[in-house]
């Protein structure tokens, strides 16, 4: 892949975590009767359409794509109103737990005696930074298109899991503590440091970014909030987490690993090429080096004019590669979604995937179960599917 091929604007909101956000609620999709639906009449556009900028998704908010050109291309960012409960549907209002009716004027005296919490942004310590580690499930996207971004740590957790670590000094002048985070420029490292302060909503108990799959555990936020402070040169400790949307995976595996990153487009490969790299990348069929692959711009974009929403996949997003499988004859590419849900469902392996867990750099390994029924976004998808949807991938070593 030439230079000028890398992806650099790579990138899609998580679905759940933005209609979280706007509705100001955590929310237990697992015991929603129909998520779908509440996905569409939170973002305002039908479900099928979420995952293709072609249909102005909101989830890909600040880009655009152009037909023209086949690329996703920046727009201005226009503000919008906040939404609010009293506008989302009866049965939605009563699934997510009917409020009490309140007068107009209650409602302003109310907003005007408690402001802070009803406040965008409400900085907080939501936990520790590790529960049980850096492991692959834990860094769970949020309310910005940073994909790119969340998916390089989920494949550095995999793969380099030692680079991933907490380096720290008791507190600042606050009494908060302090967390160094080291990223690579041209392969040389760059210290930032930062509190464990990350934004929430909905009285603070609602994050807004990245946050980790085991509950308390903050890490995958504080790695965000430090590369927000990185790439925006703030000096302060609430840097625009925002800045982080679109970008290049690959990129960001080699800022968060000061490693080489290497390149591939899919039209230029066969399928079989695709699967014979991930597994010079792999022992025992888990990845050694951190890979990552990403969708076309647009299903329109693609060879074969997919419509991602057959296959649920999505377009523009970035995807963790962590191994691979060989089930009936059949070749795989095994894969996690950064959002932690929506696994693919087009020529697909079930069962049990197992992979030889063991450090890069030597000690104890043992072979790891993940069953592919489990809703934690890792999925094996078909070598020669993969090629029709993916348009890229890319690993550093």
């Amino acid at each position: 892949m030439k230079k000028g091929d890398r992806p650099e604007n790579i990138g899609v909101s998580n679905p759940y975590a933005l209609a979280e956000i706007k509705l100001r609620k955590k929310i237990a999709w697992n015991q929603i009767s129909d998520p779908h639906q509440l996905l569409t009449n939170t973002l305002g556009k039908s479900y099928e359409q979420l995952f293709d900028p072609i249909h102005d998704s909101p989830l890909y908010e600040g880009v655009k794509y152009n037909p023209k050109v086949g690329e996703i291309q920046r727009v201005e960012i226009l503000p919008k109103k906040r939404l609010e409960r009293s506008e989302l549907p009866a049965a939605t209002r009563i699934e997510l737990g009917e409020a009490p009716e309140v007068t107009d004027f209650d409602m302003k005296k109310f907003l005007d005696i408690l402001p802070p919490l009803l406040a965008y942004d409400v900085w907080v310590d939501p936990g520790n930074f590790f529960e049980e580690g850096a492991e692959v499930t834990d860094p769970i996207q949020g309310g910005v298109a940073n994909c790119y971004y969340i998916a390089a740590l989920s494949s550095v957790a995999w793969a380099r899991t030692y680079i991933l670590a907490q380096r720290t000094r008791s507190t600042d002048s606050q009494g908060n503590f302090m967390d160094m985070i080291p990223f690579y420029k041209a392969g040389k490292e760059e210290k930032i440091e930062v509190t464990e302060l990350l934004p929430m909503t909905g009285f603070g108990i609602v994050y807004k970014y990245a946050r980790s799959n085991d509950p308390g555990e903050i890490w995958p936020g504080i790695y965000e909030k430090a590369y927000a402070k990185w790439i925006t040169n703030d000096t302060g400790d609430k840097p625009d987490i925002l800045a982080t949307a679109y970008g290049d995976p690959v990129g960001a595996c080699a800022e968060l690993t000061g490693l080489t990153p290497y390149y591939f487009s899919t039209p230029g490969k066969t399928a079989g090429e695709i699967w014979s790299d991930v597994r010079s990348n792999s022992i025992s069929y888990k990845t050694f080096n951190p890979l990552v692959a990403w969708t076309y711009p647009s299903g329109d974009k693609s060879p074969d004019k997919v419509v991602y929403s057959d296959a649920n996949l999505v377009a523009n997003h970035a995807y963790s590669i962590i191994g691979w499988a060989y089930v009936n004859n059949q070749k795989y590419i095994v894969l996690r979604n950064p959002w932690g849900t929506k696994e693919a469902t087009l020529n697909i392996a079930g069962g049990t995937w197992m992979a030889w867990d063991a450090p890069y750099y030597g000690g104890p390994g043992f072979w790891r179960p993940i069953n592919m029924a489990t809703p934690d976004g890792i999925f094996s998808l078909r070598a020669d599917t993969f090629k029709k949807y993916f348009a890229g991938y890319g690993w550093v070593k």
